[in-house]
Formats: structure tokens, C-alpha cells, sequence
């Protein structure tokens, strides 16, 4: 009984709710808003130097990366005197 009743609360509840309807007035705003043509007036096109600027830094970054990474390779190809043998685990030559 008490969840017959709970249910009729909730179903009950949804009476006189009413669909939501946009102002009079929004959809003459939204077609003014195209009709300037909002989207042109916000984009900007980038300038010259900053796009130069861009790709020095591009550049820069790719050649500190392969420098690094050459670097690295030459680091691991050296041999230390200290040497560990894998086959039996020996810290000399």
C-alpha cells in the first residue's frame, strides 16, 4: 500500500508541468546573429612572423630531440672498464 501510494506521489507529480518555450524574441537574435556573419568577424588570420616564429621553434625542438637522441646512442655504444660479462656474471674482463 505505502509503495502504491509512493508511486502515485511520483506520476502525480509530473502534473502541470508545462514545455518550455523560448522567448518570443530568440529566434530573430539567432538570424540577426548570422546574418552579420559572426563567424567571420571573430576569426583572425595569423600574422607572417608568428607563424615563422612557430616553425623555428618546431625546428629547434626536432633538432634538440635527434641531437639528444644521437647523443644517447653514442653514450650506450661505449664501453665502461668495468664491464659485466652476461654469460658469467663477472664484474672483470
Amino acid at each position: 500500500m505505502e509503495e502504491q501510494h509512493w508511486e502515485d506521489e511520483i506520476l502525480n507529480s509530473l502534473e502541470g508541468l508545462q514545455r518550455a518555450e523560448p522567448s518570443p524574441h530568440l529566434y530573430g537574435k539567432i538570424k540577426a546573429t548570422i546574418a552579420d556573419g559572426f563567424t567571420a568577424s571573430r576569426m583572425q588570420v595569423v600574422r607572417r612572423p608568428y607563424i615563422a616564429l612557430a616553425a623555428a621553434c618546431l625546428a629547434l625542438l626536432i633538432t634538440a630531440n635527434i641531437s639528444l637522441l644521437a647523443y644517447r646512442s653514442m653514450e650506450a655504444s661505449t664501453t665502461s672498464a668495468y664491464a659485466v660479462d652476461n654469460a658469467n656474471f663477472s664484474l672483470y674482463p
